[in-house]
């Protein structure tokens, strides 16, 4: 009893540092520019003013969409893309199954930057030699992240699938059953927790990702994390409008996670044979 309680006051101190960065955007949000200038962060305003958020609102709307059709259908492709990647590891056996985890693990330390930069080199080539347009567009923004975040996703779904039990795999294998079958009649099912707490990783990921869109996108008007940071200028930085901006930028992938939380929760679960 006595652990529980100190668990749980460490939580909650965690918890309440946490949200010292939220309270600071939301209390920001609502101040005056002469407020959020002339007053500390964490000081509530002294007149509550709504206008910042309904004009981020309104400006980020056309954003929000473009980046929501971008981030979603990549984060759920490369789930599945790394689901069946693990699964053929899984079933390979021997040495394959032992060094490639542990590439896509090596590649996972990688400073993101070092890997970005040749990613988005190679499409820029490969758009010059074929004609097919892809900097500065949906297309190929989305290219990059499903190219990038891949061996995050195998490796993800890899630590998920060994979790299962393998009597199911083992009884489809001696059935004579396929890659496909086996993975959409046996394992899917079963790794679905695991499946969406990888699309929900990625999916945040790739949300909060400001250098992949920097380096694919021209303007700041077609992502997330380039509309917030063209709040910041070189003559100076429109605090109380930033702090709107980042508020209403955060929210989708919040109420994601939020709405999707109980099978995040499964997810993890999955390491150590429990049930949600």
């Amino acid at each position: 009893m006595k652990a529980q309680t100190v668990a749980l006051v460490i939580i909650t101190i965690i918890g309440a540092i946490w949200s010292i960065p939220l309270y600071a955007m939301i209390v920001g949000s609502l101040k005056t520019l002469s407020e959020a200038m002339g007053t500390p962060v964490l000081v509530p305003p002294s007149h509550i003013d709504f206008q910042n958020i309904v004009s981020a609102l309104n400006s980020f709307a056309p954003t929000i969409l473009t980046t929501s059709l971008i981030v979603v259908p990549a984060a759920f492709i490369t789930a599945i893309v790394g689901a069946l990647s693990a699964v053929a590891i899984r079933l390979s056996g021997g040495k394959v199954a032992d060094w490639l985890p542990t590439l896509a693990a090596l590649t996972t330390y990688i400073p993101y930057q070092a890997l970005i930069v040749p990613i988005v080199t190679a499409v820029r080539q490969f758009e010059s030699l074929t004609g097919i347009p892809l900097y500065d567009t949906v297309p190929g923004l989305f290219l990059v992240f499903f190219i990038y975040y891949s061996p995050m996703a195998t490796l993800l779904m890899f630590i998920f699938t060994n979790a299962l039990p393998k009597e199911p795999i083992e009884a489809s294998l001696v059935d004579g059953a396929d890659l496909k079958t086996i993975f959409a009649k046996v394992v899917f099912p079963l790794l679905g927790p695991g499946f969406i707490s990888t699309s929900i990783f990625l999916l945040i990921n790739m949300w909060n990702n400001l250098f992949v869109p920097l380096s694919m996108m021209r303007g700041y008007e077609k992502f997330v994390t380039l509309k917030i940071f063209s709040y910041i200028g070189q003559a100076g930085t429109i605090y109380n409008e930033m702090f709107a901006a980042s508020l209403i930028g955060s929210l989708p992938p919040l109420l994601i996670f939020l709405f999707l939380s109980r099978y995040f929760v499964r997810g993890m679960l999955m390491f150590t044979g429990r049930t949600g």
